[in-house]
C-alpha cells in the first residue's frame, strides 16, 4: 500500500489509540499507521489503515510487526519459520553442508543422504 499523504505532523494531532506504542491515530473513521522506516536515514511514514487491519491487530489476531508488513508490502510476512526458511535454503545449496555439523543437524540421516554432495561426510543429524 501506499503512504498516506499526509505528515506525521498532521496524523501527531489526531486521536491515539492507545496500547500501540503511538503508531495507531484515528480521525472520524479512519485510522492511520504511523512507523520509521529505512536504514541508515529513517523517516517518519504514515499508512491510511484499512479498518479490517485495525480489527485483526485489536483482536490479537495480528501483530503490530504482522500490520506494518502488511502495509509496506501489499501482502502477508512469510508463514515459515526461520528453521524452515534455513532448511529450504540448505536443500536449494546443499554444499553449504558440507563440513557444517550445525547444518547437518537440521536434518535427518535420510535426508542428509538425499541431498548431501556425493562423497559429503554427514557430521551431525536428527536420527
Amino acid at each position: 500500500m501506499e503512504h498516506s499523504k499526509l505528515a506525521w505532523e498532521d496524523v501527531s494531532k489526531f486521536e491515539e489509540i492507545k496500547g500501540y506504542g503511538q503508531h495507531v491515530w484515528r480521525h472520524h473513521e479512519k485510522y492511520f499507521f504511523v512507523t520509521d522506516e529505512g536504514g541508515i536515514a529513517e523517516q517518519r511514514v504514515v499508512y491510511e489503515f484499512p479498518l479490517e487491519l485495525f480489527q485483526l491487530l485489536k483482536s490479537g489476531e495480528k501483530t503490530l510487526k504482522e500490520i506494518h508488513f502488511k502495509l509496506k508490502n501489499d501482502c502477508w510476512p512469510p508463514n515459515v519459520t526461520q528453521e524452515e526458511a534455513n532448511r529450504n535454503f540448505l536443500r536449494q545449496f546443499p554444499e553449504a553442508l558440507r563440513g557444517n555439523p550445525k547444518a547437518q543437524g537440521l536434518f535427518t540421516k535420510s535426508e542428509l543422504g538425499k541431498i548431501l554432495p556425493e562423497g559429503a561426510e554427514i557430521l551431525a543429524s536428527k536420527d
